[in-house]
């Protein structure tokens, strides 16, 4: 019996031993007990699509990568270089003495007028809180774009910097001296300059002259021919002139021309297709003139933005080119020549050709042309001294095809017409 007790108590000695001190292992309820093994994890979605940046510590199963093989590390965001701001280029203008100060000139927008140019020695470049009332001066945020010999050097919008090279454009403004030392400059081009590189043509005579968007086949009168390299328009950007007191001026010009020499009739410029050229482009194929109309409704939406008054082109008195070419042109102002470079400057952010006009004091309003080969014999018709001819809104540009026939309303075929109000 004694033998038989202790084999007894050796029997539940185990289990006892258990409930007294022993833990259950994990997963069992009681002896016997046992819970079904867990679901496994879903695979790792971020894996599936190809971006996991855990690797092989990421707590969801990568199914089919190898054993061990670490994923490769996210690339960093490319980081644009820094630019050098406004303060910089003056600086650089004042104290580097290689650089003509009187050979700049800049951009700037005016709360008023919209973007504006003002030769840079109008300024006064001290600190505004010790300039006077009558001093012209401009803090350094409204600075938009500088020019050297009316080619755009710094620009703020498409982030161009060919003063110190700093958004790695690969040019210097030393070596774009050097590029315009070489270049013919046009005459009387005034601030507002050329569109940027070599002019084109060099204007004899001091008269203005500028590439005729209808006949792109012919030369202006009164220029020289262009250089071979320099590309035909295919298009042209226009201020389409719709002011029934401008065209009824132009009207009884024409009148008067007809009157004096009757053969003249067939060279006056029909009234439906009066406009005001800003901008010449050449584009290729579909793709180039979709670009351009975008760039065009990117424009929209930033004069949109800041809501600059419109601007109003006063035309008064008359010009001709060579007695070939009479032309009514507006008065002298900044608008003209601030949006025909808004107009360039996104243009060429998107990669297209712009054909530089030879001047931008030349903007013009034709209203008779003789082609070239026939007799100059255009003149002045009398008209009394400081006579306005009428006013003419910018509310819209359009976007025009050279050669690319009329409208039904008699205007230019137009790609693209956006209201800029």
């Amino acid at each position: 019996m004694e033998g038989r007790g202790l084999s007894a108590g050796g029997d539940f000695a185990a289990p006892l031993a258990d409930l007294a001190g022993g833990a259950l292992e994990p997963g069992s309820d009681g002896p016997g007990v046992t819970e079904p093994a867990p679901a496994p994890s879903p695979a790792c979605r971020f894996f599936l699509a190809g971006g996991c940046r855990f690797g092989t510590r990421c707590r969801n199963p990568h199914p089919g990568a190898l054993p061990g093989a670490p994923s490769p590390p996210p690339e960093p965001p490319s980081k644009k270089p820094p630019m050098k701001t406004a303060g910089d280029v003056i600086s650089r203008i004042l104290w580097d003495p290689q650089l003509p100060p009187g050979a700049f000139t800049v951009g700037h927008l005016d709360r008023f007028s919209g973007v504006r140019e003002d030769a840079f020695t109008a300024f006064s470049w001290e600190d505004l809180a010790s300039v006077g009332p009558d001093v012209l001066a401009i803090p350094q945020h409204r600075i938009q774009y500088f020019k050297y010999r009316g080619r755009v050097v710094w620009d703020k919008a498409s982030r161009l910097d060919d003063v110190f090279g700093s958004t790695g454009g690969g040019r210097t403004i030393l070596e774009v001296m050097e590029e315009e030392a070489g270049c013919p400059r046009a005459v009387g081009t005034g601030d507002g300059g050329s569109t940027g590189g070599c002019p084109p043509v060099a204007v004899p005579d001091g008269g203005a002259a500028v590439l005729e968007e209808d006949e792109a086949d012919e030369d202006e009168p009164g220029a020289q021919r262009r250089p071979p390299a320099t590309p035909r328009p295919t298009h042209f950007v226009a201020v389409r002139i719709t002011s029934p007191e401008l065209r009824g001026s132009v009207a009884r010009l024409q009148e008067a021309l007809t009157r004096a020499d009757p053969g003249l009739a067939e060279f006056c410029a029909p009234l439906p297709t009066l406009h005001l050229t800003l901008c010449l482009l050449r584009l290729a194929g579909a793709g180039e003139v979709q670009a351009a109309v975008t760039a065009l409704r990117e424009l929209q939406a930033e004069h949109r933005r800041l809501l600059p008054p419109a601007p109003f082109l006063r035309f008064r008195g008359l010009g001709t080119f060579r007695d070939r070419v009479l032309y009514a042109a507006p008065a002298p102002g900044p608008e003209p020549a601030g949006l025909a470079h808004a107009l360039e400057r996104g243009f060429a952010c998107k990669g297209l050709t712009v054909v530089p006009l030879p001047a931008h004091a030349c903007f013009h309003l034709t209203v008779a042309k003789i082609p070239a080969g026939g007799e100059p014999r255009l003149s002045r018709p009398p008209e009394p001294p400081g006579e306005e001819l009428g006013t003419q809104a910018v509310e819209s540009l359009c976007l025009c095809q050279v050669g690319g026939g009329r409208r039904t309303d008699g205007f230019y075929s137009t790609l693209a017409e956006l209201d800029l109000y």
